[in-house]
């Protein structure tokens, strides 16, 4: 008798362990010129009402005679609204360093570009890190974590979903609802990112 108490006492604490957290991790290589620079990790987690999102990135490539390294980390938390709670986006490229933060301010979100301040009023529901673990729909309207700034998700007749911000241009493939290649397009050339789990 003794035992089967045990058991419903830990039966019912790890299904309220299951319920309280989730977690997704998704890994992708990074590719230039068909070669092999780098892997990113996107993780979802639910924990205490918050949904967090966390990216990390290193890549390291050889181009005209020059390395050029990367490493990016983003950290994004929303509240259990669906609202924006923070962001924070950096990136060191050959020792120089980039970044953005987001916090949510009542109504508004202080938003810091390497150290160029604004205030957006309208509240953040979606942003680029969720594009990595459901897709959107035809011109979703998406917050940049990197940029500071929302880009619009524009449908083909292909499948794959557009996007520019910055003088960057992205190109979005999923199958089953799931990302599978990410083409980032930039005056350096395209990145491919293929999933690998």
């Amino acid at each position: 008798m003794k035992w089967l108490t045990y058991r419903s006492l830990l039966t019912t604490v790890l299904l309220l362990w299951c319920l309280t957290s989730f977690s997704q991790k998704i890994k992708f290589d990074v590719y230039l010129f068909s070669n092999k620079i780098g892997e990113t990790v996107v993780e979802r987690r639910d924990s205490a009402g918050q949904k967090i999102y966390t990216l990390r990135s290193t890549t390291d490539a050889k181009v005209l005679f020059m390395e050029k390294k990367s490493v990016m980390s983003t950290d994004v938390r929303y509240d259990k609204d669906g609202k924006l709670l923070s962001s924070f986006f950096q990136n060191i490229k050959n020792d120089e360093r980039f970044y953005t933060t987001s916090v949510r301010d009542g109504t508004r979100y202080q938003v810091n570009k390497d150290g160029e301040k604004k205030v957006l009023p309208a509240p953040i529901t979606y942003s680029s890190i969720m594009l990595y673990f459901s897709e959107p729909t035809d011109m979703q309207r998406v917050y940049s974590e990197r940029v500071g700034e929302f880009f619009q998700m524009v449908r083909q007749p292909d499948g794959t979903y557009l996007a520019s911000l910055d003088g960057h241009y992205a190109s979005y493939t999923y199958q089953a609802g799931r990302l599978v290649v990410l083409e980032l397009k930039s005056s350096m050339g395209s990145i491919i990112m293929k999933r690998v789990q």
